[in-house]
């Protein structure tokens, strides 16, 4: 795994990954109240449906209620696979990091998978990759340390919450509904926060919106350079994130696949319903910290 320039104290994964500041910092007993364990940091979830078929699409839910709160500043990762009937085991979809990255007292987070593809994993997916009858389909899960080890095998974590795998419904198109009105914040373009009405508009988004960050003059380097690599946070959808202050954000990444250098463009593409899950009421600003964000566009799905 590799390690991100800024470090949150709340979700991440494989490759990338998102750190939970979900429960509080300050050293609690172990819950009491839980219904999964994740020993050593890892957990999988079997599921008999949706059976996963080649080429499709699917979202897995995490729904944390409460947790041990040992579990904050944890580094989260997962795919999707089965076993046939001898238990050997073969890879339907690989290692990626959750749709939306975010730091976050809220507790549920969406991993986007495609039957088939392959991700940051270092296996291929089995091909067709669809399960067989007979075989059992899961989610493998794994969390790391806030360093990126590995939790010993007698480290466990006690969790209330649940696991939920559904097909993603496939989108035929997206129509615009305009943008939001950008600030200009410690002279960096579109940081602040957003006026009442935009925040309204989020607000009222449909089911399956998006909002599409455009940001530009962002310095990138070469993977494996130890700064500002692809897969990096340079901004966000909420504040700074401190350990322990609680603060609510969604990360805007240096897409995985950015090619190194000084005046890099990209868009940042996120959930609608990520923003809301952790931003029910209250304001909601952008946030950047390498380069400037020239647009942010809001657009709902054609099905």
């Amino acid at each position: 795994m590799k390690k991100f320039s800024f470090i949150f104290p709340v979700l991440i994964l494989a490759a990338a990954g998102i750190a939970i500041l979900g429960c509080t910092s300050d050293p609690t007993p172990p819950i009491e109240d839980f219904n999964l364990v994740f020993k050593g940091g890892k957990y999988d979830y079997f599921f008999d449906a949706p059976k996963i078929v080649d080429g499709k699409t699917y979202d897995v839910i995490l729904t944390i209620e409460k947790c041990d709160d040992d579990f904050i500043g944890s580094y989260l990762g997962g795919k999707i696979s089965f076993t046939d009937a001898d238990g050997e085991e073969f890879v339907l979809s690989g290692w990626s990091k959750p749709s939306t990255e975010s730091v976050s007292v809220a507790k549920t987070y969406r991993w986007t998978f495609e039957a088939g593809k392959k991700n940051s994993d270092s296996q291929t997916p089995v091909n067709p990759a669809t399960t067989p009858d007979g075989g059992k389909q899961f989610f493998h899960f794994e969390a790391q340390d806030n360093e990126w080890h590995n939790y010993p095998e007698g480290k466990n974590f006690r969790i209330k919450g649940s696991f939920e795998v559904k097909e993603k419904q496939a989108v035929s198109g997206w129509v615009s509904e305009g943008e939001v009105t950008l600030g200009n914040s410690e002279s960096n373009p579109g940081k602040g926060t957003l006026s009442a009405d935009d925040t309204a508009k989020i607000r009222g988004m449909p089911e399956g919106s998006k909002i599409v960050i455009s940001v530009s003059g962002v310095t990138v380097g070469a993977k494996d350079s130890g700064s500002n690599e692809p897969g990096w946070g340079i901004g966000s959808i909420g504040g700074w994130v401190s350990e322990g202050t609680g603060i609510n954000s969604i990360k805007i990444n240096i897409p995985d696949d950015t090619v190194a250098g000084d005046n890099v463009s990209f868009d940042c593409e996120i959930e609608i319903s990520a923003i809301i899950s952790i931003f029910p009421e209250g304001d909601i600003s952008l946030n950047i910290w390498n380069g400037g964000i020239t647009k942010a566009e809001l657009f709902k799905p054609q099905f």
